[in-house]
């Protein structure tokens, strides 16, 4: 069973480009160093330019709680000075999931 973790950053004004180039190292880092990490997609908000959100996907439970506690934690504390407040996280059970690339 595949979980995802979404989490919601706010950065302080005129932070975000910083503090997300931070976040996106250490996403592109996560294949190496998590054996149960599936893969991540970043979303930055049109409608606040402070704000992000991160959906990361998880082999099972127990790798999502490790992770928390090891790279979210990590990320959160390289980047908690350029926040608004601490990141938001909601944990969810992949129900089905279908991505289409298309070139033209």
């Amino acid at each position: 069973m595949v979980l995802a973790r979404m989490s919601f950053w706010y950065f302080k004004k005129g932070k975000r480009e910083e503090g997300f180039a931070e976040l996106d190292k250490i996403l592109n880092t996560l294949a190496q160093e998590s054996d149960g990490f599936r893969g991540y997609m970043s979303l930055l908000s049109s409608g606040d330019p402070n704000a992000v959100t991160i959906l990361t996907l998880w082999q099972d439970e127990d790798v999502l709680k490790k992770s928390e506690q090891g790279v979210f934690a990590r990320a959160s504390k390289k980047v908690e000075e350029s926040l608004e407040k601490p990141p938001r996280i909601e944990n969810y059970r992949v129900f089905s999931t279908e991505l289409f690339q298309r070139t033209q």
